[in-house]
């Protein structure tokens, strides 16, 4: 355990020199290695790998981070977002994605805690369908919903899986059992 935290660390100082094009590589060979990244918040400043990407305006590893199940809200020790730094840092059009990659942190598509989980999204008029190429445990109102390789699901411009009430993903659905895209 203590190797691993300390390969996120370095991984982190290697996104905080903007060393981006190495840490996508390795979060490509390492899927699990990168769920677990999207997760970490630096102690001392609260600043995440997402706050970096941001600080240096890499929209590819935002959106990667994001579909990983980054909580894209998350404050630094200063209350900054991650729009705040793109925004600061004069990335303005980063700084409108990520705003718009919000979801309400108390809501039934909360980012999951758990990087053995995908994060879900209700940002149904963007809705693209998938295929389950393996088994997906996609996170939701503080449960699990369990895609079969093979099913048919729906995406979000991010990457997240749409997830209706009650965990309906083919398609999601409404309270009333309609569809949401």
């Amino acid at each position: 355990m203590e190797k691993k935290q300390q390969s996120v660390e370095s991984a982190y100082a290697e996104a905080k020199k903007g060393n981006w094009a190495h840490v996508l590589t390795l979060w490509q060979s390492e899927p699990r290695f990168a769920s677990g990244c999207s997760r970490y918040v630096n102690p001392f400043s609260g600043w995440s790998f997402l706050h970096q990407a941001a600080r240096f305006g890499h929209e590819p590893a935002c959106r990667e981070l994001i579909r990983l199940g980054t909580a894209t809200g998350t404050l630094t020790y200063e209350n900054e977002s991650a729009a705040d730094i793109a925004r600061r840092h004069q990335h303005h059009e980063l700084a409108s994605v990520l705003q718009r990659s919000c979801l309400d942190q108390d809501a039934c598509w909360c980012p999951p805690r758990d990087p053995k989980q995908l994060p879900s999204s209700n940002f149904w008029d963007e809705a693209q369908e998938r295929k389950a190429s393996k088994v997906m445990l996609v996170a939701y109102g503080g449960g699990v919903v369990k895609i079969p390789a093979g099913s048919r699901y729906f995406v979000d411009s991010f990457e997240r899986t749409l997830i209706g009430w009650h965990g309906t993903y083919d398609p999601p659905g409404d309270m009333g059992c309609g569809s949401m895209v």
